[in-house]
Parts: structure tokens; sequence; C-alpha cells
């Protein structure tokens, strides 16, 4: 459906587990001359092999093994000759000093949109001194479609919670697309349901559940005073983590309940995508790398395009962003 063509060219992409680890097989299947995927020990991945057995694994079963090279580290001198980096946890944080070695036909891909960063996982500044284009997909275009499945994510998350969706009062607060996704999810239940595109605009009803649907961002916007409003409305009420920040001690210092238990790592969801099944992460993976090869063509991005180009300041070229 997308006719990825990476005919040619040297791509790098992250070595992963799950379904991620299609990345790689991906951009070979798209006839890329080269795929280089990048391993990382992290302390959630202790180990490099089960990344690089499961790229692998992919590889082979696809046929395309002997163009899919796994690597923990990529020479200063071998940068020079790629083509498109993927922006994912193996790779990034994408820094100036990495971005000098690229050449300036080079396509940085987000795989994400924007508004799922977290900060500083790439320089964008250095980018535009260079003129490398860096590329976002969009992710409501119909192959790839993936906001009705934050929401079906969402929708888990609530089930895993223990919240009957059709007789709790929500409010969603949410500075992000998915806003209207997630208000027609829980609207279809029948719940009674508030929308909010920040916490300081929450209204003072006793709210049974907030889900909390914020961008990534260095504090979290779910702070200690609008914490400490909705305690005094109602102790009782339960804060649904999906995406964004929650201070979490001055939940518990109010009493507050915050699902998941554990606290997401930060530009992560409540629940990874892959819950959801190998459909949505492929045509995130594919729509990422689709973005990425329209750009280095030269081909027209923005409006309802595959996806858009993003500078410094994420200022949108060809596309407006709300």
């Amino acid at each position: 459906m997308l006719d990825l063509d990476l005919s040619a060219l040297t791509v790098v992409v992250g070595a992963a587990t799950g379904y991620q680890a299609v990345a790689a097989t991906a951009a070979a299947l798209a006839n890329a001359d080269r795929v280089i995927a990048l391993t990382r020990v992290s302390s959630r991945h202790p180990s490099l092999a089960p990344a690089a057995d499961a790229t692998v694994a992919f590889a082979e079963y696809a046929r395309v093994a002997e163009r899919v090279e796994v690597t923990n580290r990529i020479e200063s001198r071998r940068w020079q000759d790629v083509d498109i980096i993927t922006n994912c946890p193996q790779v990034g944080p994408i820094s100036r000093s990495l971005i000098e070695l690229l050449p300036s036909h080079a396509v940085v891909s987000l795989m994400a949109e924007p508004w799922e960063l977290r900060p500083g996982v790439l320089d964008f500044e250095a980018c535009d001194e260079a003129g490398i284009k860096v590329a976002a997909p969009n992710l409501s275009h119909p192959a790839i479609d993936l906001l009705p499945e934050f929401a079906r994510l969402c929708r888990l998350l609530l089930d895993d919670a223990g919240v009957d969706q059709r007789a709790v009062s929500f409010a969603i607060v949410c500075d992000t697309p998915c806003a209207p996704f997630l208000e027609h999810m829980l609207g279809e239940r029948g719940a009674r349901v508030g929308v909010f595109s920040h916490p300081v605009l929450l209204t003072d009803d006793a709210w049974e559940v907030i889900i909390v649907a914020m961008r990534p961002s260095a504090k979290p916007p779910m702070d200690i005073n609008s914490l400490g409003r909705i305690a005094r409305r109602s102790r009782q009420t339960l804060l649904v983590q999906f995406s964004g920040g929650i201070d979490r001690s001055a939940a518990s210092y109010f009493g507050l309940k915050v699902w998941p238990p554990k606290r997401p790592i930060r530009g992560e969801l409540g629940l990874p995508l892959e819950i959801l099944g190998a459909a949505p992460v492929i045509r995130r993976l594919t729509g990422g790398l689709k973005t990425a090869e329209a750009a280095y063509r030269n081909a027209e991005l923005g409006g309802d395009s595959i996806g858009f180009l993003v500078k410094a300041g994420f200022e949108m070229l060809d596309r407006e962003h709300s």
C-alpha cells in the first residue's frame, strides 16, 4: 500500500525485540542496498543478544539477512555513507556530533509525529544548519491511521485499571491530536466526558477518572498544584497515565491513586503499542520509512500526504499542525 522503495540506499534502524524488530527487514524488503541495525545495552535490556537475535530472525525468515548488519557501533567514517537514519532508542539521541558526520543529503526520520517526542531526542538546529531534512510521518494518513489505535490502547489501559467505562465520569487532559479519538471512544460507551487541553483548565467537578494524555515534557504538567486541586475536590479520583508526566510523589502525598502502578519511561505510553498486535507497529515503522524515502527523493510532503518536514522549533513546512 505504501510502495516503499529504498533502492540503493543505506538505512540505519534500531535492532529491537518484538514487532519493533521488523524495521530492518522492512527496509531490506524495500530493496535498501544496506541496512544497519544498531543495538544498545540499557537497564531494561542489559544484553544485546535478544534484540540482535530477533532482528536477524525476521531478516532470515524474509530471506534478506545478507543485507542486514547488526552491530553496536558504527565507525565515524561510515556515517558518511548513510542516507536515512531513524530516530529510535538504539540510535538516539541524535546529537550535533552525530549529525556532523552525516552527508548533507541524508534524511532523519522521526518515526513519530513531533508531539510524541520527549525533549532532547534530536538536535533540530544542527540538522537545519547542516541542511539535513527531518521527516515525520502523518499518523492520520489512511496507510498509517494510528490515532484510533491509540484510543483502543487507552481503552485497554482503563480495562487493566478495572474502570467501568459505562458508568464513570471522565476528564481527558490532552494536548495532542488524540483528544477527539479518546472522547469518542468513551462517549460510545455512554460515559460523561470532559476534555481539557491542560490540567490548569480542569473544572472543579468531582471527576471519577482523569486520563492524562499529554505530550512528553521536561516537567510533568500534572504537577503538585494541579494534583492538590484535584485532591481537594475528591481523593477518590483515579489518575490514568496514558501519555505525558504525572508527579507521582505529589499524587502519593495527596492520597491519589495512579494507574499503571509502574511509572512509564518518559516518552512512552502507559501500554506499549505492540499489545494491539503486529499491524499497528508495522504501519508505524513502514510509514516512518516511507516518509524518509519521500523526503530523500524530494517528493511533495505536507497536507494529506504520508508525512511532513520538521524544522527547529517544530515549525512545520507545508502543513498546519495543531
